[in-house]
């Protein structure tokens, strides 16, 4: 196995990455970007004090295989790296933000319609091996993503103490950016994760309160990189596609709840602009600009837009027509 931060400025990384962590942040996605630009200056740059310019050129370089926003992401970690390391040695160059092109993102996520999702659940029903927990698991997981709106991450890490029955609330703990929050679900959504977890327990898995909820067939929790692939086994078998011809991910389950949600405001003559902090609170979100990005205007929700944009024009003009138009 391939040892991180073995290069010349490893060492300093680490002590990088200690730092942010104990003000709070999770940096999973920055140790692996640091870890590559280390990789890459031990192989290339192996007697570096310090970085230079020519380093970061250099790897940058190396990089323009991947999507112009991964390479953004990198080059921003490496920034703050950098930012760390002339704190210690003046002599570090710190890359400016215009060393490539603004990231533009060609990623669409599929908004999955009900009939999909009721679909995959009953595929996912007729996983292998007949008579295990394994089909349920996968059925009631897809479920829970499709009407809670929760990470993937934050759904497999859940307890069985993380479940209120009391008050129908899902305790999310320690999730993305070390924020914990409550997670409201219907009685039907709970009604079923309780069905789950006494079908879990006929099977002999532990039932203690730190047990997970969502267990493999080696009795373990479930990986994510686990779910990834037997998700996309599902949607292969369906032949499922999304409109820009892209296999669907598990992940686009949470984008589709956020559309749906919107679509919901929408009808319910409610402004959007308004309930979009209770929303970033709901997702989880440390800003409103995240939550924005989970947000896609679907032909039912232009359709309503477009509506109630023309009676909008009709008032006005019966306004206009009657002489009541006070508004210049």
């Amino acid at each position: 196995m391939k040892t991180r931060f073995a290069g010349p400025l490893g060492g300093f990384m680490k002590q990088h990455l200690r730092l942010r962590r104990s003000l709070g942040y999770d940096l999973r996605t920055e140790e692996f970007a640091l870890d590559q630009f280390d990789a890459h200056v031990a192989e290339t740059f192996p007697s570096v004090e310090t970085v230079t310019r020519s380093m970061v050129v250099s790897y940058l370089r190396a990089t323009t295989h991947l999507q112009s926003c991964t390479r953004q992401s990198q080059l921003s970690s490496i920034r703050q790296f950098c930012r760390f390391l002339f704190q210690l040695k003046p002599d570090t160059y710190v890359p400016e933000s215009h060393l490539l092109s603004p990231a533009r993102s060609r990623f669409h996520p599929h908004i999955y319609a009900v009939d999909e999702v009721n679909q995959l659940m009953e595929r996912a029903l007729r996983l292998q091996p007949d008579g295990s927990l394994r089909p349920h698991t996968y059925a009631t997981l897809i479920g829970l993503l499709w009407v809670s709106g929760l990470r993937v991450g934050e759904a497999i890490r859940l307890n069985l103490e993380d479940v209120d029955r009391e008050q129908a609330i899902l305790y999310i703990r320690q999730t993305k950016n070390s924020k914990s929050r409550l997670v409201p679900v219907s009685v039907s959504t709970l009604n079923a994760l309780l069905a789950y977890r006494d079908m879990r327990a006929q099977f002999g898995h532990d039932t203690s309160s730190k047990a997970p909820l969502f267990v493999s067939q080696r009795a373990r929790r479930l990986v994510r990189r686990t779910v990834d692939g037997t998700f996309r086994i599902l949607t292969r078998e369906l032949g499922l596609k999304s409109v820009y011809g892209r296999e669907p991910r598990v992940h686009d389950l949470r984008h589709s709840w956020a559309t749906r949600c919107l679509a919901g405001l929408y009808q319910g003559g409610k402004d959007p602009n308004a309930l979009l902090p209770v929303l970033a609170t709901y997702l989880g979100h440390a800003n409103i600009a995240c939550t924005t990005v989970y947000l896609h205007p679907s032909t039912e929700l232009l359709m309503q837009a477009g509506s109630r944009f023309q009676n909008y024009l009709d008032e006005a003009h019966m306004q206009t027509a009657r002489g009541e138009d006070d508004r210049f």
